[in-house]
């Protein structure tokens, strides 16, 4: 037993740290999320409009548009997904572009281009099971600790009431008559 209590002590820490760590990790997804409203919001303030079209619509495992546009001159082109709002091929959309990097910029129902926020999804969804295996590690083994001192109350509590039979007995003890038979003896 004491080996096992000494392997928590050293293995506590470790839970302690991945769930601290699991929950960052979790975190992250949210405040990706929060940065992105906010640029989004900084985009369509500061951006520069221009219109794109869709060239394609991809509806393969994500859906995903192709859209194409004219920024400084230069004809560019770019993928957004979606999710809610699919265009087909063909259609118009409004943008603002990040005068700074053209290859930025926001549709008019939302979406930023590129792919962002996919690895903190991904980061986060780890943090989830992370910090879920870390709980339930600390959960099973309070449960187990529990469970000991039932069982160490129990055996202590069956040994006192043996020992009080025992007692009793003892304290209480005549000399049995001879089980001789008055005939016997002679």
């Amino acid at each position: 037993m004491q080996i096992l209590r000494s392997w928590w002590r050293v293995r506590y820490p470790v839970y302690a740290l991945g769930l601290v760590v699991g929950m960052v990790m979790m975190w992250l997804p949210f405040k990706t999320f929060q940065d992105n409203d906010a640029w989004e919001g900084r985009l369509r303030a500061h951006g520069v409009p221009a219109q794109a079209v869709v060239d394609d619509l991809v509806r393969e495992r994500r859906k995903t548009m192709h859209l194409s546009y004219e920024f400084a001159g230069a004809r560019r082109q770019a993928e957004v997904g979606c999710w809610e709002i699919c265009l087909e091929a063909g259609s118009a959309v409004r943008i603002w572009v990040n005068p700074d990097d053209p290859d930025d910029f926001v549709t008019d129902f939302g979406i930023l281009s590129g792919h962002r926020g996919r690895l903190q999804g991904v980061v986060g969804a780890a943090g989830l099971v992370l910090s879920g295996w870390m709980a339930l590690a600390v959960m099973a083994h309070l449960h187990q600790q529990r469970r000991g001192h039932r069982r160490q109350d129990w055996q202590r509590q069956q040994r006192d009431q043996r020992q009080r039979q025992f007692a009793n007995a003892r304290a209480g003890r005549k000399h049995k008559p001879s089980r001789r038979r008055a005939s016997f003896t002679k």
